[in-house]
This record gives C-alpha cells, sequence and structure tokens, in this order.
C-alpha cells in the first residue's frame, strides 16, 4: 500500500492485557504456534495461524492471502480494516530483531503489514501463561 506508513512493534504481557480490556475489539491476537500447542492453551479469542511448510511456502509466493489464512477460524470474525491493531506470538520469540527473513513468524508479519497500519510481535518467556489463558479441556 502505497504512502502508507506501517510500525511493526514488540508488544509485552501486560501491555497486551490492557490493549485487550481497553478496546478488545479492535485488538487482533493471533497464536503462531502449531495446532496442538494452540488446542493445548492459548490467549483467549486468539486466532490460530498455523505455521506449517505449505502455509509459509504459499504465503511466500502470494498464493494465499491475510484474508484466506485469517477468515476460515468460524468463531471469530476478522474485521480486515486498517485501524485494527494485530498482536501475533510463538512461542519462543523474545526479540523481534532476531527473526530470520526465512522464518514463518517474521513471513507472516511481513504479509499482515500489507493489511493493517499496526503489528506487533508479543515478545518476553512464556508470553501466553501471563495473559488471560483459554485450556482447552477434552
Amino acid at each position: 500500500m502505497s504512502g502508507v506508513k506501517v510500525r511493526r512493534g514488540a508488544v509485552d504481557t501486560q501491555r497486551l492485557a490492557g490493549m485487550l480490556q481497553r478496546r478488545a475489539t479492535q485488538t487482533l491476537v493471533i497464536d503462531s504456534r502449531t495446532f496442538s500447542e494452540y488446542n493445548a492453551s492459548h490467549v483467549l479469542n486468539s486466532i490460530n495461524v498455523c505455521c506449517s511448510k505449505l502455509v509459509k511456502r504459499r504465503l511466500q509466493q502470494d498464493k494465499v492471502s491475510v484474508a484466506e489464512l485469517l477468515q476460515p477460524n468460524g468463531k471469530i470474525k476478522v474485521n480486515l480494516c486498517r485501524k485494527q491493531e494485530v498482536v501475533v506470538y510463538d512461542q519462543s520469540t523474545k526479540d523481534a530483531s532476531q527473526l530470520s527473513k526465512d522464518s514463518f513468524v517474521y513471513i507472516l508479519l511481513s504479509k499482515l503489514e500489507q493489511t493493517f497500519n499496526q503489528v506487533s510481535l508479543l515478545t518476553g518467556k512464556q508470553q501466553h501463561t501471563s495473559l488471560h489463558v483459554h485450556h482447552v479441556v477434552p
């Protein structure tokens, strides 16, 4: 999107918790861990974007859009407006500057930045355990 300045930042768990309390409808949380990790526990109302090799390759080749990636989730309707803030988290990234340009999270963040004004990475150790976590009970 030409002329639009995209801001990528880092968010810690306290800041994300505050964002969710103040403006939950304007904050989209994306869990980029594996499906089994997501099913074990995740931030309440987060959307899982599975980090498979196939999804990564399709993102790199522009064969899947952000809308297609986010909309299959039946329980949460994603509003693809530029004003929505997006926070992505994985299992272990503590510093966004340490991401390899070939990593799934780096590629996902780059694609999200093409749709949303503010995209951040949740940083810190054991990020999702400090937030309101939804544990799936079998």
